[in-house]
């Protein structure tokens, strides 16, 4: 009996060190996506009342309760100016253009909706006595289908439409106490309407990646240890312990590992060059597989990146984002900024790009060091005035203050002729990291 219970708890903690040996180690990643419909370029836009086919009080209930629910669902985007459709319709119905008080009109259409109730009967066990009784019960089914879209003021173009289509039920022994038709109705409303956000504007989703496990047992320990900087939260230091074990041993595992942690860094671009050199030196499909990922995460983030500058409200907004955007394509995982306004004459625009780009920042985890500092307030000023500061100069103060990336901004030209110049510094090595071109994206 007592060999019998010990070889039991033996197998127990064997099949449980298995289990546990068996987990994959998961990276939590939020990243961009691309909304269904391209918007870009829409920013004031009016919410039209559904329209209906039918004048029958659920159908005029229906599209009231879709309308605000669609108007609420746009506004919680953050994406849009909601203009007023009473303004719209009289310009509308005259057959007038309407594109000086809104870029686009949002629409809606109930296609139909379909209800019934039937009885059916039952049966189940008397509680009393025991025997099958019979019993009587009402299920009410509704089901709603109906399609929204946009069309732009300008031209009259038509984006979309999205059709979608639900249905709800509900059963109960009493007919007055089953749902009424009308809050079923809603309910499908409610669940269709739910995920329209994913159809209308830029929006992140959560994607989950499993670390790979090394099978050869020789270079495990040196796995596990990257594991250990995992499992820390140090993903900069886990990213160049297993780029170094790929280095030494061409590790496929130790590779995509790599590639998954420099896609948590926010570097996916470097991930992606990584292992195209991966793949080139090794010829490995799974480094094809995972390169292929990556490039269509890139096409993702580009996508949600030229969405954001289409959509901008202003030049001071459109070449804000395009300076964020660059600028965090070069920063590393551990950058703590400075941020040096070089220009004295463009006060009120530097201050409005600055603040943008700090905002951009700060929503990416970067560290910005206080620009309260007075080394730096009295440097940013020397260089407005004079111009006369170095690059050295500029880097051993910065590293003073506790930088280790230093991002000068300032404008050059006048008029329509105006752009935004931006160059990053590498305090550690006191190089140059990015300098923006002459393109138009730069352009005011």
């Amino acid at each position: 009996m007592i060999m019998k219970k010990f070889w039991k708890t033996a197998a127990l903690a064997m099949l449980t060190s298995l289990t546990l040996a068996s987990c994959a180690t998961i990276i939590t990643l939020s990243v961009p996506r691309t909304p269904t419909l391209d918007t870009s370029g829409i920013k004031r836009l009016a919410v039209m009342p559904f329209e209906s086919p039918n004048r029958t009080s659920l159908f005029k209930s229906a599209a009231q309760y879709a309308t605000t629910v669609a108007t609420s669902s746009i506004r919680a985007t953050n994406n849009f100016i909601l203009v007023s459709p009473i303004v719209i319709g009289p310009r509308r119905r005259a057959g007038q253009n309407f594109d000086d008080l809104a870029d686009a009109l949002f629409i809606g259409r109930i296609i139909q909706i379909n209800e019934k109730t039937d009885a059916h009967e039952g049966e189940r066990k008397d509680k009393e006595t025991g025997e099958k009784v019979k019993y009587t019960y009402y299920v009410r089914e509704v089901e709603v289908e109906f399609t929204y879209s946009f069309v732009r003021s300008l031209d009259g173009t038509i984006l979309g439409p999205v059709t979608r289509k639900g249905h709800a039920n509900d059963t109960n022994e009493f007919i007055d106490k089953i749902t009424s038709v009308e809050v079923l109705v809603k309910k499908v409303i409610d669940t269709q309407m739910k995920y329209m956000h994913m159809d209308i504007a830029p929006y992140t989703t959560t994607v989950f990646r499993s670390l790979a496990k090394e099978p050869g047992k020789s270079i495990r320990p040196e796995m596990n240890s990257a594991l250990m900087y995992v499992k820390s939260g140090n993903y900069m230091a886990a990213r160049n312990a297993y780029a170094a074990i790929y280095e030494s041993y061409k590790s496929m595992a130790a590779a995509e590992n790599a590639s998954i942690l420099f896609e948590a860094l926010g570097q996916t671009e470097a991930g992606a060059d990584f292992m195209q050199r991966v793949f080139n030196e090794t010829g490995n499909p799974r480094a094809q597989f995972v390169l292929a990922r990556l490039n269509k995460e890139l096409q993702e983030i580009a996508g949600t990146s030229g969405f954001r500058d289409k959509t901008a409200r202003s030049p001071i907004e459109r070449v804000s984002v395009t300076a964020s955007d660059e600028i965090q394509r070069h920063l590393a995982g551990n950058a703590k900024v400075w941020i040096i306004n070089k220009s004295a004459a463009e006060d009120e625009l530097m201050n409005s790009i600055v603040d943008n780009v700090v905002s951009a920042l700060l929503r990416n985890g970067v560290t910005i060091v206080d620009r309260q500092n007075t080394d730096l307030i009295q440097t940013e000023q020397i260089f407005q005035r004079s111009g006369h500061v170095s690059d050295d100069d500029i880097v051993r103060i910065g590293s003073t203050a506790g930088a280790n990336r230093i991002i000068i901004m300032s404008v050059s030209g006048t008029g329509a002729a105006r752009r935004l110049q931006v160059r990053l510094l590498d305090v550690e090595r006191g190089t140059l990291l990015m300098q923006s071109d002459i393109g138009e994206r730069w352009n005011f």
